[in-house]
């Protein structure tokens, strides 16, 4: 099996908290910048210690919710997915008391959790549901959660094979990126991610590859060689280079998504296990097969120890996209 990564915007919508109690905001601060660097799991550990004197501090829900959003993301990047639907459940109830269901946040929130490799249920009430936050908060709204809201929709309508209705959300959001000049590079670099998975299942390869090749361009410039977002368009890249039976090319390519992973998440995580068993179908096609069926096995054991720790079968990371179906098609 193979698999195309699909980036989240995890956490993009962080917003920013009041420094009403300092020790909640330092963990916070912490938490950002440990985020930032790739470190997933320890940005965790510092967004549950920014809650936890959270609870001692006279904050108001608003701000609860931020962490517990941001926490939720953080363990979504760390392949903690059961965990991450528990925080972001959290957040979705207590905007719900704040806002109500009619809320672009709510319909947000709904959505990160239907992107969730753990969730395989009837998608339509989600979809409906950002249609309208989106359709009612187009003028009142914030542009980024406007724009984030719309990539959000247009994932969820690409894994429903809606490639029709996903196409325009998906280009709206990279221009609505390039507009507003964010000046986190993530919104942009994986919205150029998403289209590009989105050309893959549209059998567009070479549309695919140049996407990639700027969604890598734009995370380098903004985080360097060996940041763990790197590690989706990396690994989009390999699989549309073996659709092309650029095999070398996707050897490379592999090789080099592998080493960013193990030295950022781990060789532990869900993403490493799915690089490691699209590796072993390049391997296969350049005739090294025992290499791929070492490859193979190490992979299927990671899934294995993924899937008892979500509580699901068959898990797929929460950026990821298999392919190897006899070829190279998604899923």
């Amino acid at each position: 099996m193979r698999f195309v990564l699909c980036i989240l915007l995890l956490a993009v919508r962080s917003g920013h908290a009041s420094e009403t109690s300092k020790g909640w905001s330092d963990w916070l601060s912490e938490a950002k910048a440990l985020r930032n660097t790739g470190n997933y799991s320890a940005a965790a550990h510092a967004f549950r210690e920014a809650l936890a004197t959270a609870a001692h501090s006279n904050i108001d829900e608003r701000q609860l919710v931020v962490l517990h959003d941001a926490l939720a993301g953080a363990y979504a990047e760390a392949g903690q997915f059961a965990e991450a639907e528990g925080e972001y459940r959290r957040a979705l109830a207590l905007v719900e008391k704040a806002e109500g269901q009619d809320s672009l946040h709510y319909a947000v929130l709904l959505g990160d959790i239907a992107i969730l490799p753990t969730q395989t249920g009837n998608r339509e009430e989600v979809i409906a549901l950002l249609h309208q936050a989106i359709a009612v908060n187009a003028r009142i709204g914030s542009p980024v959660d406007i724009t984030v809201a719309r990539e959000c929709l247009a994932q969820i309508l690409r894994r429903e094979k809606r490639y029709q209705e996903a196409e325009p959300l998906l280009l709206d959001a990279i221009a609505d990126f390039a507009k507003q000049k964010v000046a986190d590079p993530a919104p942009m670099a994986a919205a150029l991610n998403n289209l590009a998975v989105l050309r893959f299942d549209q059998q567009r390869y070479q549309e695919s590859v140049d996407l990639q090749l700027e969604s890598i361009r734009v995370w380098e410039t903004a985080l360097g060689k060996e940041h763990p977002s790197l590690i989706a368009p990396l690994n989009n890249l390999a699989t549309t280079y073996v659709k092309m039976g650029r095999f070398d090319d996707a050897d490379v390519t592999y090789q080099r998504a592998i080493s960013v992973c193990r030295k950022t998440l781990g060789e532990d995580h869900l993403d490493y296990a799915v690089l490691l068993e699209n590796y072993a179908v390049v391997l296969r096609k350049l005739g090294r097969k025992r290499e791929a069926k070492k490859f193979q096995a190490q992979g299927q054991q990671i899934e294995r120890a993924s899937d008892r720790h979500n509580g699901v079968s068959s898990t797929v990371s929460v950026t990821a996209l298999r392919s190897d179906r006899t070829a190279s098609d998604p899923r």
